[in-house]
């Protein structure tokens, strides 16, 4: 009982996810990713304090913010080696400048840090084993997730431990699910990602073509189909999806979904079909300017822009000129956090712009096209290991783990699993 594990985020929650690794006989300290959480005013929940000086290393498993949008506060006044993808700190610049334009007032930091993170940043690739310290060695590999995301191997001073990040075993139209071939089963500890412990994702072939079929009817009939999507991740895989199905009406990209295709575009290697990526840009319509933006939306067109919960982006602005007419639709392709306009939009067919509600008269529609393991998978992956590796989930809804864990231990007699009901929480293994 040599290593500390301290949940600083993600514990019983979904987000902010934050992994503090600590040797109790050599005091290195290793972190995994620094994200952020967002409260029902919008601004932004850190995780846990850690201090900068004792840790040997950072890894960043991917870009979205709630894994990374935390670590710039970590180089105020140190500098602590980085490593991840190329491609993650690319996207991670991207979304993290971006969220100091639209919350910089409650920010810890500025762009002076993020360019100090970017300046501490070791870039590698899926495979490559790098050792951070003495008795300290990590190689990462695909995650499934998004384009350059990253489950983390790591042999801390004898122990072997995976950190998930977020994954997904299923393959997309972006990406391969992730690969287990090369990772051991007999590992010591698995901390892993639950967001969808309590749910089945349907297939997925059936759910592309129901989507496809949904945009199509909305407009062959005279309307335009307004795809709110996240960033990186969600964006590229619905235009990849609407390119494979051949559609034949224009595909709107707007907003930092188009900075985001092109820096994915310089990175082949990650994704599943690169010329599907390639024909897809090819084929879909950039917003440049305020001017062009108004004039969309007159003419059946499908329109793709961030935010994907309607927190804001041009997507929004989308919103408002659609919800009035019946004969348009807003299809969102993505979970809904209880607490954003996408999920007031759901529940009750209505959203507050600008402090003023707007009922929304276009058609609502969902789909679960998640980059996220579902119950079956996630199950698949724990049984994959030997049942004296100890698992940690966290990123989760701790009731839903917590029924999770009972229906593994009644229906395959696991008792290997255990769920943090906070964050904060230490836990020795």
């Amino acid at each position: 009982m040599n290593i500390q594990i301290k949940i600083l985020g993600g514990g019983g929650e979904v987000g902010r996810t934050a992994i503090l690794l600590k040797s109790l006989k050599s005091g290195k300290a290793i972190l995994l990713d620094y994200g952020i959480n967002f409260d029902e005013q919008d601004k932004p929940i850190f995780p846990h304090h850690v201090k900068p000086r004792e840790l040997n290393a950072i890894i960043l498993t991917h870009a979205h913010l709630d894994h990374c949008g935390a670590l710039p506060s970590l180089y105020v006044s140190h500098k602590v080696p980085l490593y991840t993808t190329p491609l993650t700190i690319e996207l991670s610049d991207l979304l993290i400048r971006d969220l100091i334009k639209l919350s910089g007032y409650y920010l810890p930091y500025e762009h002076v840090e993020v360019n100090k993170m970017l300046n501490s940043t070791i870039p590698i690739t899926y495979g490559e084993e790098i050792e951070v310290d003495k008795d300290v060695k990590i190689t990462l590999y695909n995650a499934g997730h998004v384009p350059g995301s990253s489950m983390i191997y790591i042999e801390f001073e004898g122990y072997r431990i995976l950190f998930t990040g977020d994954f997904n075993l299923s393959d997309t139209c972006l990406l391969k699910g992730a690969d287990l071939s090369n990772i051991p089963r007999n590992l010591d500890l698995v901390i892993m990602e639950g967001t969808y412990v309590n749910a089945n994702h349907p297939d997925r072939n059936e759910l592309e073509k129901q989507f496809i079929s949904t945009v199509i009817d909305v407009l062959e009939k005279g309307g335009t189909v307004l795809i709110p999507s996240f960033t990186v991740g969600r964006a590229q895989e619905v235009l990849l999806l609407l390119t494979k199905y051949e559609l034949s009406y224009p595909i709107i990209i707007d907003g930092l979904a188009r900075v985001a295709n092109e820096v994915i575009m310089r990175y082949p290697h990650y994704l599943r079909d690169f010329e599907l990526y390639r024909k897809a840009l090819e084929y879909a319509i950039e917003v440049p300017s305020e001017y062009f933006r108004r004039n969309i939306g007159k003419e059946p067109c499908i329109i793709i822009s961030p935010a994907g919960m309607l927190k804001g982006g041009p997507a929004v602005q989308y919103l408002k000129k659609l919800a009035k007419n019946r004969k348009n639709a807003i299809i969102l392709p993505s979970y809904q956090a209880p607490t954003t306009p996408g999920f007031q939009l759901l529940t009750k067919g209505k959203i507050q712009i600008e402090g003023i509600e707007i009922k929304i008269d276009a058609q609502i529609h969902w789909f679960d096209l998640s980059a996220h393991s579902g119950k079956k998978e996630l199950t698949t992956f724990i049984k994959y290991f030997k049942e004296t590796t100890k698992i940690i989930i966290v990123h989760t809804n701790l009731l839903n783990a917590l029924k999770f864990v009972n229906y593994l231990h009644k229906t395959y007699g696991l008792e290997n699993i255990y769920v943090p009901s906070v964050s904060n929480e230490e836990i020795i293994v």
